[in-house]
């Protein structure tokens, strides 16, 4: 079924509204989605994204919301220097281990150490991504052996708001956090399958068409500066992550607590209840979203955000 058909078929009978909410909770169930991803249930992971004040957004997030599958895709979660510690060592409880890292310095408790010094004395600038932690392991099936990598995504700042203000398009501003999915452009994206370009600073030819090259093969329509039509599915002005432009998905289920990150945590730390690093994740997050007309949207955006 398309979006569409089943946003028709929801208001036409009781019985067919039943048969559509149990298909939305296998469909759209990240639980299920990302059961292939770990060697117990998901739960334990989202429970491990909420200590960590973590997100999952990116190509995976895309597949799930848009119920198709792409292959040699990674998963990237972005989170601050606080929670890499722990996503790591719990990554590593489900047979993952450390590949590389964009960092030279060495075993990863020196790396973190000396990233976090970076952090503290860094002064403003535009690139928000600090660090990447590359984590990958091999899981036999029947008939094959495949690869699966993570891509830990150190950021220094709210990792939403580097969704929303750091990602090069609105196709993949979409995100997971411990008990939520989030589309915040689901119209342009899953019904229209367009993408806005919304840079907020310049980058390479290079890297722009390596990205734009990549999301036209996987059916979306690059929409550029003065592209025709370009507002007629975005509303321009004030918005928020919890408005009624925005596709939210609330999870259900109570987290597990994980054994791993109860050992992973110092005892003398508060209960498990209390010690998300960053507190709760707000979801609703105000932003504006400008047309390049407005003067302040970088080289070939149709939008900032």
């Amino acid at each position: 079924w398309s979006l569409q058909d089943i946003i028709v078929c929801s208001s036409l009978s009781s019985v067919i509204l039943n048969i559509i909410r149990y298909y939305k909770s296998v469909v759209w169930n990240p639980d299920i989605f990302f059961k292939p991803w770990f060697n117990v249930d998901p739960k334990f992971f989202r429970s491990t994204l909420d200590v960590c004040g973590a997100v999952v957004a990116g190509s995976q997030i895309n597949q799930l919301l848009d119920r198709t599958r792409y292959d040699n895709s990674d998963m990237d979660i972005f989170l601050r220097i606080g929670g890499i510690q722990r996503m790591g060592g719990w990554l590593e409880t489900q047979g993952y281990r450390l590949v590389s890292s964009s960092s030279t310095y060495g075993p990863f408790h020196q790396t973190v150490a000396r990233l976090s010094t970076r952090l503290a004395i860094a002064t403003a600038s535009d690139n928000t991504v600090k660090g990447v932690f590359n984590y990958e392991r091999y899981v036999a099936s029947t008939q094959v052996v495949y690869h699966q990598r993570i891509q830990l995504v150190v950021v220094d700042m709210n990792p939403i708001h580097h969704v929303l203000f750091d990602f090069h398009s609105t196709a993949v501003m979409n995100y997971m956090v411990s008990d939520a999915v989030v589309s915040v452009f689901p119209t342009s994206t899953f019904l229209l399958s367009k993408s806005y370009v919304s840079k907020s600073t310049p980058e390479t030819a290079e890297r722009s068409e390596q990205w734009k090259s990549k999301y036209r093969e996987r059916g979306f329509r690059i929409v550029r500066r003065r592209s025709k039509g370009v507002h007629r599915d975005i509303r321009l002005g004030r918005r928020s992550t919890g408005d009624s432009r925005t596709w939210v998905i609330k999870l259900k289920g109570e987290f597990v607590v994980s054994l791993a990150i109860v050992l992973l945590i110092n005892l003398t730390e508060p209960p498990f209840e209390a010690c998300s690093i960053y507190g709760r994740m707000d979801m609703d997050v105000g932003f504006e979203v400008l047309s390049w007309r407005s003067g302040v949207a970088c080289h070939d955006s149709a939008l900032r955000i």
